[in-house]
């Protein structure tokens, strides 16, 4: 529980932030398209833009083997990852899928396999892995075999484009935000598999186009205006809109749900935290998370820090419930070897012995005489009437 002051309010805690810049000895890009926990659950992984980042306290970045496509990443521009019941790593991209055993990258392109190779989300169920593929719908993997759920037919799904889906453990249900037609449920992962529309497109939450998942039990949909959790149990329950964070015009880009239920809401205003139905804290630049207040994605790992990336800087932030000081910023900057000017020696400087002419040869200011003189003379004469003698 947070500690809260005599009328219920929540006092802030310490935290720290970290940042850290893209660079070749850190993460190689500011856009992460995904995250998820290492299996140890002491590290992270990142799909980004430029290749596969891991933090484990140190950095690390797989690329494109031009050598061996088997020993490397097909792509360097990551849409999806996940972890299937085995523990191999499955890698999503525009083009097809590459599973990673630890040891070799096994690579799934093939157009008649995916109808459409555009991965757009990855997500385990039990021993399953259901995949998003572009406007083709969903595909499972089951038991080394593959079924295609084709949009429009029979028994089939309803919608084309899966933008993303996550799992309800609660209630063991996969729930998708489609891009065509609103809000869906999936109960079973078993045959006959029933596609159940929650939300329609033109309803009140069918304009909703992210869903996350709720440690506490069900999920969240938001999309840039407005955030509501959804259960099997309650339905829809409204949680806040962007005027309930701020009164400035914003728009929400993505949140994430610790495990005691705090939201973190990256917007194109800085972070908000919301905390026991109102705002707890606003990071921005003043705080420490960059340069630019446009948050583009925030993730809560599995040790409770929360990941967030902006133009320019990927870092997190992490509350210290023991900590003294209110704001302590750690900045983690690359080491960068600074170019060092290559040493030429200067030639001596060669003395010209100053021409004075008739007319300076009794000036104390040289050259400068028909400037000077008059001021200093008049200078002079008034030290004279004061008696000052120079």
């Amino acid at each position: 529980m947070s500690p809260t002051d005599p009328v219920g309010k929540t006092t802030p805690v310490p935290f720290t932030i970290t940042l850290f810049i893209p660079s070749s000895n850190m993460i190689h890009s500011d856009q992460v398209l995904d995250q998820i926990n290492t299996l140890d659950g002491k590290g992270v992984l990142f799909g980004t833009s430029f290749g596969l980042s891991e933090y484990n306290g140190t950095w690390s970045t797989r690329h494109i083997n031009r050598d061996n496509i088997s020993e490397g990443l097909m792509d360097e521009y990551i849409t999806s990852i996940e972890f299937d019941y085995e523990g191999d790593l499955w890698i999503g991209y525009s083009g097809g899928i590459q599973i990673y055993n630890g040891i070799f990258y096994q690579t799934l392109r093939d157009q008649q396999l995916f109808k459409d190779p555009r991965i757009q989300d990855l997500q385990r169920w039990h021993d399953d892995m259901w995949v998003a593929t572009g406007n083709a719908g969903l595909h499972r993997f089951r038991n080394g075999a593959w079924t295609w759920f084709q949009p429009m037919t029979k028994n089939g799904p309803e919608f084309y484009e899966v933008r993303e889906m996550v799992m309800d453990t609660h209630s063991d249900s996969l729930l998708l935000a489609t891009a065509d037609n609103g809000l869906w449920i999936v109960k079973s992962p078993d045959d006959p598999v029933v596609f159940e529309q929650i939300a329609p497109k033109r309803g009140t939450y069918g304009q909703m186009t992210h869903v996350k998942r709720d440690p506490m039990g069900g999920v969240y949909f938001f999309n840039d205006t407005t955030v509501v959790h959804y259960s099997p149990d309650a339905g829809f329950v409204p949680v806040l809109t962007a005027r309930d964070l701020t009164f400035a015009d914003i728009e929400i880009n993505d949140l994430s749900v610790d495990r005691y239920g705090t939201i973190y809401i990256a917007t194109d205003d800085a972070i908000f935290i919301w905390k026991n139905d109102q705002v707890y804290r606003r990071l921005s630049r003043f705080e420490g998370i960059g340069t630019s207040e446009v948050v583009r994605t925030v993730t809560v790992d599995s040790q409770n820090r929360v990941w967030f990336s902006t133009a320019g800087h990927v870092g997190y932030y992490h509350e210290e419930p023991d900590g003294q000081s209110p704001i302590l910023v750690e900045t983690t900057v690359p080491e960068i070897t600074p170019d060092l000017p290559v040493f030429t020696p200067t030639p001596p400087p060669v003395e010209t012995p100053a021409v004075i002419t008739d007319e300076d040869a009794g000036s104390r200011t040289g050259g400068l005489a028909p400037v000077l003189d008059p001021i200093i003379h008049a200078i002079q004469a008034i030290l004279a009437k004061l008696g000052i003698v120079v």
